[in-house]
């Protein structure tokens, strides 16, 4: 008699990238859940965290009021991830001044 294998699981030879991503997804969620410190790095990992980096490094370089308005609204847009690299940046700021 052959063996059944359950339908929530997935054979590995059946999995597809979906299945992959979903896989890491629910571990990084769990590993958050344990440890919050750790959403800090997951976000640092995102795509979406050198987006809203070279947004601020544009934002820091110019001097257009309406460019600087427009940049401004599209970090706040970002969200968390936005308030992260911001505050990343801040202690950056902060820890170089400390030893300087």
């Amino acid at each position: 008699m052959k063996k059944k294998t359950p339908r929530t699981k997935k054979n590995k030879k059946d999995w597809e990238m979906k299945d992959f991503v979903a896989s890491v997804d629910e571990v990084m969620q769990k590993q958050e859940k344990e440890n919050p410190a750790i959403k800090q790095v997951h976000a640092r990992l995102s795509p979406e965290w050198n987006r809203v980096s070279e947004k601020i490094g544009r934002l820091l370089t110019l001097s257009d009021e309406a460019t600087l308005e427009i940049l401004r609204e599209e970090i706040v847009a970002e969200g968390e991830i936005g308030t992260r690299v911001l505050v990343d940046l801040l202690l950056t700021i902060k820890n170089q001044a400390k030893h300087s």
